[in-house]
């Protein structure tokens, strides 16, 4: 994938080569670099007179969310999140350069916030780079919602299996298992996402010079309040896996407890038995071995007791 220069010309947006960019410089223009080390950025990074340590910052990936001041420009550090599934999260590590009139947004691969703005903005709905910018971080934002939500479901499932009466918790791994990576996805979502939100307070507070238009402060402060509304959800949803987790635990342990006191009362009837057989076992003269009657005896001593301690432990709920 090549990148792309969307020039706003005369009420119209159109595609022009990145070597054009000098030409163009006092129009509203979006760069979009779909690889971050393609050649063409440090073209672009020279065309702009972008700073070498903002260009390095983005072709590195894993940056955390950011934004810094430059002399002549801001550099940015943002994700978008989607999940294709419930259990997969992928992460879009966007680096955007802010400068007089135009944005550099540098990525890997294609995105779906990419083509949503893309399409506003040929469309004629986005008509300076504030606008241009605050509609990519608001996409962005929105995506983080599904997301969250399909985490949310993927807690509430399993609080269902933990909740549900007579649940059989005897594989304790597979529960467990799935509980932790939901634990560590939801770690991951707020360390991602968290930090996003001092880029945002910058963007309220108008530092910008190039974005400081009339209004525009209030639509990225819809986009912060947004952010807001995410981490909350998202120290909620943590919040509910550490009690699940911790509900599974005692399910586990009190079903462990149930075994251990059947078993124990099962020992204790089975000792009873066990003292009455080796009384009848010792090799004494005295003991008339041959006789049926004490044998009968002894059995309906034996089955007594058992059926009297069974009946007591019964009485007592250890059974």
């Amino acid at each position: 994938m090549t990148a792309r220069l969307l020039v706003r010309d005369e009420g119209a947006v159109v595609e022009r080569p990145t070597e054009e960019i000098p030409d163009h410089r006092a129009k509203p223009c979006w760069i979009d670099i779909p690889d971050r080390h393609s050649p063409e950025l440090e073209r672009v990074a020279h065309d702009l007179g972008l700073h070498p340590l903002a260009v390095e910052d983005a072709t590195e990936r894993d940056e955390r969310p950011k934004i810094d001041q430059y002399e002549n420009h801001y550099f940015i550090v943002f994700y978008a999140i989607e999940s294709p599934s419930p259990d997969v999260v992928d992460y879009h590590e966007f680096s955007i350069f802010v400068v007089p009139n135009a944005i550099v947004t540098v990525h890997d691969g294609e995105c779906a916030a990419v083509a949503q703005v893309e399409k506003r903005f040929r469309e004629g709905h986005l008509q300076t780079t504030g606008l241009l910018l605050h509609a990519l971080l608001d996409t962005m934002v929105d995506g983080y919602f599904p997301v969250v939500d399909h985490v949310g479901e993927r807690v509430e499932l399993l609080e269902e299996f933990i909740a549900e009466s007579g649940r059989d918790t005897r594989d304790t791994r597979t529960p467990l298992k799935e509980l932790f990576l939901v634990k560590h996805d939801l770690l991951h979502l707020r360390k991602t996402i968290a930090p996003e939100r001092e880029v945002l307070q910058v963007l309220v507070r108008g530092d910008l010079r190039e974005l400081r238009e009339a209004g525009l402060r209030v639509y990225f402060q819809d986009v912060y309040d947004h952010i807001i509304r995410v981490t909350e959800e998202i120290d909620t949803f943590r919040e509910l896996t550490s009690n699940v987790i911790d509900a599974y635990l005692a399910a586990a342990s009190n079903r462990l407890n149930e075994v251990m006191k059947v078993l124990t009362s099962i020992a204790t009837v089975l000792l009873v038995l066990t003292v009455v057989t080796g009384f009848f076992g010792q090799n004494w003269d005295f003991i008339p071995y041959g006789s049926a009657t004490l044998f009968w005896l002894s059995m309906a001593v034996a089955g007594i007791l058992a059926v009297g301690l069974v009946m007591y432990f019964r009485r007592r709920g250890w059974l």
